[in-house]
């Protein structure tokens, strides 16, 4: 299977024999955190990070692989790692040789870092509460109108909806806020 096919099976929702074929690139990345101060547990835990960052690019319609999904792959991972090594103050990478070109690539960064964003605000979204995520998500995924969101949800007008809206923004907004700093 090649890079087309595993990203049409991706978009397609067939990720059985995607995952299959992604997997086969896990023993080159676990080479590499482990020999760079990493458990088994963690190379698995940064692969399944990376495989999710590159799942959530390839359902994207303007997600364009510059590059092998190996090598996409092992650049993100790469740079997961070298940021929990950060964290960690560990010591600086030590290269496995793959063939893989290890330079810092902003495509790499910008992915994991809108990842990161994305995860951020899925945990401020959680904070809110039950009738706040259910306003939220009545707007935005399901686009319901205001007044069918202050009949669904009990608000005494679309008036009161949108203030209510516009409060559980600003209190999402406050959490995500919260946990970036």
């Amino acid at each position: 299977m090649n890079d087309d096919a595993i990203i049409q099976c991706i978009r397609q929702n067939q990720y059985h024999p995607a995952m299959k074929k992604l997997y086969a690139y896990f023993p080159v990345i676990r080479k590499f955190i482990v020999k760079n101060h990493g458990t088994r547990q963690e190379a698995e835990d940064i692969f399944q990070e990376g495989l999710i960052i590159f799942c959530r690019k390839a359902l994207s319609e303007d997600f364009v692989l510059s590059s092998r999904i190996d090598t996409y792959l092992y650049g993100v991972c790469r740079y997961l790692w070298l940021d929990e090594l950060k964290k960690k103050n560990k010591m600086p990478l030590q290269e496995t040789n793959t063939g893989h070109i290890a330079s810092e690539t902003p495509e790499y960064e910008a992915d994991v870092h809108e990842d990161q964003h994305v995860k951020t605000a899925q945990q401020a979204v959680a904070r809110l509460g039950e009738k706040c995520r259910a306003l939220l998500e009545l707007f935005y995924f399901k686009k319901r109108s205001l007044k069918e969101i202050a009949q669904e949800l009990g608000f005494s007008s679309e008036k009161t909806a949108k203030n209510q809206k516009y409060r559980c923004i600003e209190k999402a907004r406050g959490y995500y806020h919260e946990l970036t700093h």
